[in-house]
């Protein structure tokens, strides 16, 4: 009798350890995780800026953090994701990085932020939340001629260009015929900015907006400015169908240090300051 009862004791015993035990990794699934860096700022030449999600210890399945993006910054004109945006820290590992790609345009901006929100089902979050401050490294250069500044909305990446031409020419219907290329911004990632120098020759000039890449629909703001100025400013879209096209802004007419914004005398396009602000839409060949 006396045996029984030690065997029954002995295995509640065992049972209540078992028990115990499976308490314990229940609680180790959801380990408190911890972000580097929840307050940085970078410049835009730093090229490069991160955040590291980590574990106090190793666990046996992988854990999922999903990252949600917000901000001033424009994604895929400031910045890109270099890094998916759920992370995974796999099993037996203790952390992972989401990484972002600045851009390092010469478009002068204000300082903007990629805000970031943290969620996991797998894991508690000490800080959920991270802030990358981006700083500005470029100077005003609208007192050196006319200055254009392309920026566009956030979405897909997408490669708008800009690009200065003259001796333009039309069809008998109004058409755009032909126009000479003498040079362009033409990045592939990033907004874009021109300068039309004071040393270039007197002359009648035009700024096309080109959609060089993408695939969505993509809504674009242009500024021009002299000597700190503003003698233009357009929003205007693109249709994803419209790659390859350019909307033409002109004729913009310098003399000296002076540059004008319209109708000019047999001017072949609309005066920008009464009629339509984009122009022209034309096919946009960088070798014309």
């Amino acid at each position: 009798m006396q045996r029984n009862l030690i065997s029954v004791s002995t295995m509640a015993c065992v049972m209540l350890m078992t028990l115990s035990c499976k308490k314990d990794d229940s609680t180790a699934t959801q380990q408190m995780a911890s972000l580097s860096a929840t307050s940085q700022t970078v410049t835009e030449a730093a090229g490069t800026a991160s955040i590291t999600v980590t574990l106090p210890a190793t666990q046996t399945s992988d854990v999922t953090i999903k990252a949600t993006l917000g901000g001033t910054a424009i994604l895929n004109g400031d910045y890109q994701v270099a890094t998916d945006t759920t992370l995974t820290i796999a099993a037996g590992s203790t952390s992972a990085t989401l990484t972002f790609d600045i851009f390092d345009d010469e478009v002068v901006e204000s300082s903007k932020t990629i805000n970031v929100t943290f969620s996991s089902s797998n894991v508690t979050l000490s800080n959920s939340t991270a802030t990358i401050t981006i700083t500005d490294n470029d100077t005003d250069q609208s007192s050196d001629g006319l200055l254009s500044e392309l920026t566009w909305d956030a979405g897909t990446l997408v490669d708008l260009d800009l690009y200065l031409v003259n001796n333009l020419t039309t069809t008998s219907d109004g058409s755009i015929d032909t126009y000479n290329v003498l040079s362009g911004s033409t990045n592939s990632t990033g907004f874009e900015s021109y300068l039309l120098s004071n040393d270039l020759d007197d002359d009648t000039y035009y700024v096309v907006v080109a959609y060089a890449d993408g695939s969505r629909e993509v809504n674009y703001d242009l500024t021009m400015k002299v000597s700190g100025n503003t003698i233009l400013e357009d929003s205007y879209d693109f249709l994803a169908s419209e790659v390859g096209y350019g909307y033409f802004y002109g004729p913009l007419t310098k003399s000296g240090t002076a540059y004008s914004v319209g109708k000019a005398t047999n001017s072949v396009l609309w005066d920008v300051k009464l009629l339509e602000p984009h122009l022209y839409k034309g096919k946009i060949a960088k070798t014309k």
